[in-house]
Formats: structure tokens, C-alpha cells, sequence
């Protein structure tokens, strides 16, 4: 192959790379923190604090003194 058909090759395929790249990037910033609502803000918070609270629910649980006797009895 000579020089100019290389060249040729090469920048196609650096220009079609720099497409996606682009795309990507403008996909990234379409999804921003503007887009979401108020409401859809509200019940991530509320899911948030419902996972929160079973984690001390499990918590306690755990470290609860009969909890581990039972695993001990469990495991014999």
C-alpha cells in the first residue's frame, strides 16, 4: 500500500472513533441533575431512609446476644 492510502485509513477511522466519543459524551451530559423532578428526588429519599432503617433493624439482629447463641446452637 503507499503512504496517501494509509493516511487515508488511519483518518477515517480517527474520525469515526472521535464520532462516538462525541456521542457519548453529549449522551453523559444530557442526563444532569436538572433532569430530575422533585418528586422523583422525595422518593429516593424515602427509599434511602426505608433501606436505613432496615439496616438497624438487622443490625440489632446480628448483635443481638440470643442471635449468636442460636448460630452457635445451629452450627453444632
Amino acid at each position: 500500500m503507499d503512504i496517501p492510502m494509509i493516511v487515508l485509513i488511519v483518518a477515517i477511522v480517527a474520525i469515526a472513533t472521535a464520532g462516538e466519543a462525541f456521542k457519548h459524551y453529549l449522551k453523559s451530559r444530557k442526563i444532569t441533575s436538572s433532569e430530575i423532578t422533585n418528586n422523583e428526588l422525595e422518593l429516593l429519599r424515602k427509599q434511602n431512609r426505608h433501606l436505613e432503617q432496615r439496616v438497624q433493624v438487622l443490625e440489632k439482629i446480628v448483635t443481638d446476644n440470643s442471635y449468636e447463641l442460636k448460630s452457635q446452637i445451629n452450627s453444632l
